[in-house]
């Protein structure tokens, strides 16, 4: 009996070492090489959108000018947020229909994409008109064909002055106000999610942003913030730029950038703790600082690049920390 209580409290010291020894990770990433982006752009075309288009419009110059700076070898797409389960939306606009580096007019070509008008649907479906847009029905011998390319990266940009409505047919012919008064039924963020990393292998080709209403926002045209765009952007690691901002050169040079595949998130495998965090770019430690460092989202695991600190194309970036153990992925992230 004695050498089975000896042998039992041996057994038990080891589960108690195993379970208290920390885990030491290092992740890398590189910053694409590539310099190949599809970009789409899904644009609310409901009754009070006018100004935002003409803004959107206006700004494009500057996400043009990042575009060229970074060379970028680029398609152009555009579809609105109107979408009908039973086929109607998801279409690129315009003829022909994406626009690319090659195109001398692109830039006017694309002004006229993005006044799309005012007479869409107001029960506005962004997530889902573009997951159909991108799906293999739409670009692989569809109406898209050709736009998603598979040595490429993608960008997908969300500008609405509404929430999504995205339902997958669960509200029907029921009224606009409904996508608020049952919020139940609407499809949750974290399939879109899911639905968008599959279109790629690698999660770090693959960025979303939004230029949406938020619960900060000072301006009469946000008709409701955009949370479940937000939550897409953030939760893939992109830019939320708040719809109000009167110019909007600044939100279009940053997007730019993004689409020129010089991505400012990378999202770590696992839980870190923060205080043990330390990141290299091409074997320089960068300081945490967020202005020109490095910032960390401990609720989404990303790690983000600031001004001068954000990696320029073909670099290396490895992040060593230790891991908090027990710690679930992020909803929606998963690949």
């Amino acid at each position: 009996m004695r050498h089975l209580i000896i042998a039992s409290l041996a057994l038990t010291g080891c589960a108690i070492d195993n379970e208290f020894r920390e885990q030491t990770q290092t992740d890398t990433f590189g910053q694409a090489a590539n310099n190949k982006v599809d970009i789409l752009w899904v644009i609310d075309d409901s009754n009070s959108m006018q100004a935002e288009q003409d803004l959107l419009g206006q700004g494009f110059a500057a996400f043009a000018e990042a575009m060229e700076e970074s060379n970028t070898d680029f398609q152009l797409g555009v579809v609105s947020t109107s979408f009908d389960e039973t086929g109607g939306g998801g279409v690129l606009i315009g003829d022909p229909p994406f626009l690319t580096n090659e195109d001398i007019d692109y830039q006017q070509g694309f002004v006229e994409r993005a006044e799309i008008g005012t007479g869409g649907s107001d029960k506005e479906k962004g997530l889902e008109a573009a997951t159909f847009a991108l799906g293999p029905t739409m670009v692989y011998g569809g109406p898209n064909d050709g736009f998603l390319r598979a040595d490429g990266q993608l960008l997908v940009v969300f500008v609405s002055d509404e929430e999504d409505c995205s339902d997958k047919g669960a509200l029907g012919n029921q009224p606009s106000d409904d996508c608020y008064l049952q919020s139940e039924k609407l499809e949750p963020v974290s399939t879109y999610i899911t639905d968008l990393r599959k279109l790629k292998d690698n999660r770090n080709d693959i960025n979303v942003g939004a230029i949406v209403g938020l619960a900060s926002s000072q301006c009469d045209e946000v008709e409701a913030p955009g949370d479940r765009y937000a939550q897409v952007a953030l939760g893939m690691g992109g830019l939320v730029a708040d719809l109000c901002s009167t110019e909007w050169s600044g939100i279009m040079s940053r997007l730019g950038l993004n689409a020129g595949g010089i991505r400012e998130s990378f999202r770590l495998t696992k839980a870190a703790q923060p205080d043990t965090l330390a990141v290299f770019v091409d074997g320089t430690e960068i300081n945490q600082d967020a202005t020109d460092g490095w910032t960390y989202d401990e609720s989404t695991w990303f790690i983000t690049f600031h001004g001068a600190s954000i990696p320029e194309r073909g670099a290396q970036i490895s992040v060593e920390y230790t891991v908090i153990p027990g710690v679930d992925e992020p909803d929606g992230s998963g690949s």
